[in-house]
């Protein structure tokens, strides 16, 4: 069975307006009895999370973050539902919005100060936005020469004889980048488009493949997180990023409070800070990624969030029907196979 979107019936809100972790032993995570303590549960890696970190310590000296990293947002809720009955951690940050709706039965419903200043809002506030995260295609300008022939739009990837060669594309079951890619173009142009695409696909195992394959001229076209692809381009990477004319894919990247966490004051005041002008003000200056803040202009190299047409896939549907999802894509392959 196919499953459709319902476009503009997600459960987002956008509106567009103008090293200080301390690692903790996971065995002890979440067990001291100091209010002041935080532990986090952090799926991004320490380039995106310890510069955040070290500015709320200066901030709030009395406030200790214990840092525990975890592979992945889906491996990060399986450990917080397996601790549901007794909670450990006591905020999970990483991952996209999706997953926190999707798992909303574990996060505590709160609303926070900074909330107000985010361009994106989930109006049941479970999770609050931390950064936006787009993806372009990428075209690799040594292997793929000709601008004139350069794809603009989701469609030109699934042209029979795409003249770019194979499109590489990381398998959705492991990357979430490519979930994101996945539900984009269904709700752009339904699963009839998915059966072409595939056809024109170069299947990868993760992003980082995805990504490398085509920096390395491995493949002429791929799909690229703006932010590392902007940094690879100022580098000197012969790659073009090209936000297509049909609709962006996107994430919005989130923090939330465990549902029954042991240090919630202080749980709020974190999550409350990810969001505040100068952790996002950082999060573009260290970090490279886009702000969640309309007030926090975006990255150097990187147009402005107003300039993107932006898909309006539908959270909840991406979020329940997952499996679904992901079974009809696997359909496809093999099909196409």
């Amino acid at each position: 069975m196919r499953y459709a979107t319902t476009l503009g019936a997600g459960l987002l809100t956008l509106a567009l307006t103008g090293c200080a972790g301390v690692l903790t032993n996971n065995a002890t995570a979440g067990q001291s009895g100091d209010d002041n303590t935080v532990t986090l549960y952090a799926v991004s890696g320490p380039e995106v999370t310890d510069p955040i970190l070290g500015a709320f310590k200066s901030k709030h000296p009395g406030i200790k973050v214990n840092r525990i990293g975890l592979p992945g947002t889906g491996e990060a809720f399986a450990r917080v539902r397996a601790e549901k009955d007794r909670p450990l951690g006591d905020v999970i940050w990483g991952g996209s919005s999706e997953l926190y709706t999707a798992n909303a039965d574990l996060i505590a419903p709160v609303e926070l100060p900074n909330d107000a200043a985010t361009v994106a809002k989930d109006p049941d506030h479970i999770w609050h936005a931390t950064d936006l995260l787009f993806q372009a295609i990428a075209v690799n300008t040594d292997k793929f020469p000709d601008a004139a022939g350069h794809p603009k739009t989701f469609a030109d990837l699934a042209e029979p004889g795409y003249a770019g060669g194979k499109v590489g594309f990381a398998t959705p079951k492991s990357s979430g980048t490519s979930y994101s890619l996945l539900t984009t173009m269904v709700t752009l142009h339904d699963w009839d488009y998915v059966d072409r695409f595939v056809k024109n696909a170069r299947m990868l195992d993760g992003s980082t493949a995805m990504f490398n394959m085509v920096k390395d001229g491995e493949v002429g076209t791929s799909f690229i997180n703006e932010d590392l692809g902007a940094k690879w381009i100022d580098a000197g990477a012969k790659i073009k990023l090209i936000y297509p004319e049909d609709g962006v894919s996107g994430q919005i990247g989130s923090a939330g409070v465990i549902k029954g966490a042991k240090h919630e004051a202080a749980a709020k005041t974190f999550v409350d800070f990810l969001m505040s002008k100068e952790a996002q003000q950082i999060m573009v200056d260290e970090v490279q990624r886009r702000s969640s803040r309309g007030d926090v202009p975006a990255p150097k190299g990187l147009p402005p969030v107003e300039q993107l047409k932006r898909a309006d896939v539908d959270e909840k549907w991406a979020a329940e029907k997952k499996d679904e999802i992901l079974a009809e894509f696997d359909d496809a392959v093999k099909s196409a196979g």
